[in-house]
């Protein structure tokens, strides 16, 4: 009888933090900023999929401080200017946003793990019709992800539905601005603000209704490939109930929730 061998493949190598130099800080929303690292040099932070996130690690204070942060440009903008970018918003409370918000510089060095999640697109061929529905802070996974929909397919479209409080509050709202510009009418975005009536834009909450009016000439749920849902626990849990109560399938609903540390996919928690 033959043997069996006992060997077992190699385990992939543990992910280690690198320390990183922060080559720009810019403001993208009230108290909201987008933070650059410099990696033309390292494959491993490039080599990534939209939708990923990256770990911080700092010095906060006393306090070693570990929290994750979703990289909102797509890879190919990545590997074309060398700098990868998270988006960072105060949180009362907060053990790092608040520090990474308002005092974080140029040349701050941060220890960052190589982007992990699994709240990524798929390279489909083909075009599809994508829809977001994001809260907050949500819309930073999901912008990557439009921009790498878009770059997908000449034919594919991404319809977002947008949650703020105000319009100041909005995080990367004029890259989303930019990115609907850039897409010749490919992507199209509804905003919603709770705090803030402004004429012409939703006020109110993001519910049923809302989806519905928005998909309504675009041939509604049954024309939609791909819901991508990020925010706050209570809205995907609501939206991911009734798009199940409505028939839509499981494999077409992609959801991350933010939480004080981090993004979190809650299939697996």
């Amino acid at each position: 009888m033959e043997g069996v061998s006992l060997l077992r493949r190699p385990a992939k190598p543990h992910p280690v933090f690198r320390p990183l130099a922060v080559a720009e800080v810019e403001p993208v929303a009230e108290h909201a900023v987008s933070i650059g690292f410099d990696v033309s040099e390292m494959p491993a932070f490039l080599d990534y999929r939209a939708g990923q996130y990256v770990t911080l690690r700092a010095l906060v204070g006393d306090e070693d401080v570990r929290q994750s942060y979703s990289i909102w440009v797509p890879p190919s903008r990545a590997r074309r200017e060398g700098v990868i970018r998270v988006a960072a918003a105060a949180v009362q409370g907060g053990r790092m946003s608040p520090w990474l918000a308002n005092e974080v510089g140029v040349g701050e060095v941060m220890g960052v793990l190589p982007p992990l999640g699994e709240f990524v697109l798929d390279d489909v061929a083909g075009p599809r019709h994508h829809v977001g529905v994001v809260g907050g802070s949500g819309i930073t996974p999901v912008l990557a992800i439009a921009a790498a929909a878009l770059e997908q397919d000449p034919g594919s479209t991404v319809d977002l539905v947008v949650a703020n409080r105000t319009r100041e509050s909005t995080v990367l709202g004029h890259e989303l601005e930019e990115l609907a510009e850039a897409s010749g009418g490919r992507l199209r975005v509804e905003h919603v603000l709770s705090r803030e009536r402004v004429p012409g834009v939703r006020h109110g909450r993001i519910d049923p209704l809302v989806i519905r009016d928005v998909l309504r000439d675009d041939g509604g749920l049954e024309g939609v490939d791909d819901w991508w849902l990020c925010g706050p626990e209570g809205l995907i849990a609501d939206v991911e109930a009734w798009l199940r109560g409505e028939g839509v399938g499981a494999d077409h609903i992609h959801r991350e929730r933010f939480t004080s540390t981090g993004p979190v996919d809650p299939r697996t928690h």
